[in-house]
């Protein structure tokens, strides 16, 4: 059965109306696609930014250090040039020293400072430095120390001349030339390094604060979406739920809800049909009920008339049989008086037949009250109805402690009379009855037998009679069936019938054990809470 589409309004904000559906995964991260971009743009930039920092950071440091060899080297020229005079002017060659150690760190700084040049015009100026430095020694140094190992005047006479102090002169300028460039160099770079740090300084938070602003409103944003979506499914859920099955969860915009709410709606509609299914069967079976109750109803007035109006004309039968027994007694042929004993014999088992289905119809009547029942005080009670039938049989009844249960008296004297007047009834012909009765506490789950359940007591009536197979074992508790027949042994098939109907009014069961030849054990389960609606 299908349910009509509802129609009118959706009930949809106007920014979603006639809008397509849209995935989940799409309402996710689509708003988020904008503040990511901005923190990917910002780890771009501090990423540039650092790397700009260290690159300057690299070139200040190694300005640096071309800074300090070239100082370096201006003292190894003075270092040599001083040297060198003073030996001219004292002679004494200990001033030599100094000249000859400039030389050395002088070579070893133009060393260190070659693979630090990074242009042309540093190559070209260092170059120049070291060949002005180089013919200095070649025409100053070098002869005016040769000159003074001479004379003091021809020494003299040479420095005198000034031949070597314009190239010295010339070194430093170049050399100053070069500082020069290089402290502009390093402050340029210092200025470009302090330019980046504080263009990130101030991006950064900048960039952050926009970014967390945008994921704030974006994540409101899905929220919201996803809340009043959630809302309006449970909302349009509650109302199938509380029974209103035509309704209809208005369109959300959302795929995977929309495809939920149409489960919802095949699930409503499968309800709502299964409700109506059980409605029909409901009704069906309120019909056959009144049909069980009319049924029932006739029944007990088919018992009432069998425990009056049939019972009547059979005692007229049986009393009449039995006096043309008495006063033709002797007049009859030997056929005559067997017919005559036939016809009190069936007479006495269609009476048989009468009260036990009384009694079985008495037994399915409902409305029981339930109370306190003293067993031990019913086997008792039992014993006496029987006493007659044991000492026909020469049998024995031994009842151990029997408890107060809750149950009904006339049930459960149903019970015990038939469960022992079998063992009296089957009883083995070449032994006199032994009869045992006895009750067990019990949890129900450690009861003998599998279908006794939840606490309560467990009877058991134990005979030594004929015993019963193994496959009759179920068969027995039918109404109306016998294992023997009808001349064998008395009764009509529907004691074991009453009993198992009787235990299980009580919420109760019935089994057995048994070998044949051995005899029988009768087990019967009664709860300490009969689930009986009335209570006295």
């Amino acid at each position: 059965m299908k349910l009509p589409l509802p129609s009118g309004n959706t009930g949809l904000e106007p920014w979603r109306a006639g809008r397509r559906p849209r995935p989940l995964t799409s309402l996710i991260v689509r708003p988020l696609v904008l503040p990511v971009l901005l923190l990917l743009l910002m780890g771009g930039l501090v990423v540039w930014s650092l790397n700009l920092s260290v690159r300057n950071a690299h070139f200040a440091q190694a300005s640096q250090g071309r800074l300090l060899l070239l100082r370096q080297l201006l003292t190894d020229i003075s270092n040599m040039e001083n040297g060198e005079r003073r030996y001219v002017i004292t002679g004494q060659p200990s001033f030599l020293e100094p000249y000859r150690r400039g030389q050395q760190n002088f070579a070893e700084h133009l060393r260190r400072y070659e693979p630090l040049i990074v242009t042309d015009r540093q190559r070209e100026n260092i170059g120049r430095v070291e060949t002005l430095i180089a013919q200095w020694e070649l025409v100053a140094a070098q002869p005016e120390i040769a000159a003074r190992r001479v004379s003091l005047e021809s020494a003299v006479a040479r420095v005198s001349a000034g031949t070597g102090r314009h190239l010295t002169d010339e070194a430093r300028e170049t050399l100053n030339v070069m500082i020069g460039f290089e402290n502009e160099r390093l402050s340029n770079a210092l200025k470009a390094s302090n330019t980046a740090l504080r263009r990130l300084l101030i991006l950064t938070p900048l960039l952050l604060l926009l970014g967390a602003l945008l994921l704030v409103l974006a994540v409101r944003r899905i929220i919201s979406t996803l809340s009043l979506s959630v809302s309006q499914l449970t909302e349009g859920t509650q109302r199938i739920a509380a029974g209103h099955y035509e309704q209809r969860v208005s369109p959300l915009g959302i795929t995977e809800l929309d495809r939920l709410s149409a489960q919802f709606h095949r699930m409503a509609e499968a309800v709502q049909q299964r409700e109506a299914e059980l409605a029909e069967s409901a009704r069906s079976l309120e019909r056959t009920n009144a049909s069980l109750q009319r049924s029932n109803r006739e029944l007990e007035r088919f018992a009432y008339v069998a425990s009056h109006d049939l019972q009547e004309p059979l005692r007229t039968i049986g009393s009449y049989t039995e006096l043309i027994a008495r006063r033709y007694s002797g007049q009859l042929d030997a056929r005559g008086e067997q017919y005559i004993k036939f016809t009190i014999s069936a007479t006495h088992r269609l009476k048989t037949l009468i009260q036990d289905l009384l009694v079985f119809s008495r037994v399915h009547r409902t409305g029981r009250v339930f109370g306190p029942v003293d067993t031990a005080e019913l086997a008792g009670q039992v014993r006496a109805d029987l006493e007659v039938r044991l000492r026909e049989v020469g049998g024995e009844l031994h009842v151990g402690e029997l408890p107060t249960v809750q149950g009904n008296r006339e049930l459960l004297h149903h019970i015990f009379l038939n469960l022992i007047g079998n063992a009296l009834k089957f009883r083995h012909p070449d032994r006199a009855p032994q009869v045992r009765v006895w009750a067990e506490r019990s949890a129900g789950s450690q009861a003998t037998g599998p279908q006794a359940t939840g606490p309560g007591w467990q009877f058991a009536v134990q005979d030594n009679g004929i015993g019963i197979e193994p496959q009759y074992h179920e068969k027995i508790f039918e109404v109306f069936q016998r294992l023997h027949g009808v001349g064998d042994y008395e009764g009509s098939g529907i004691g074991l019938a009453v009993t198992r109907n009787a235990a299980e009014q009580h919420g109760g069961r019935v089994w057995l054990q048994s070998e044949p030849g051995q005899g029988t054990t009768f087990f019967f389960f009664l709860p300490d809470t009969p689930p009986a609606a009335e209570q006295p």
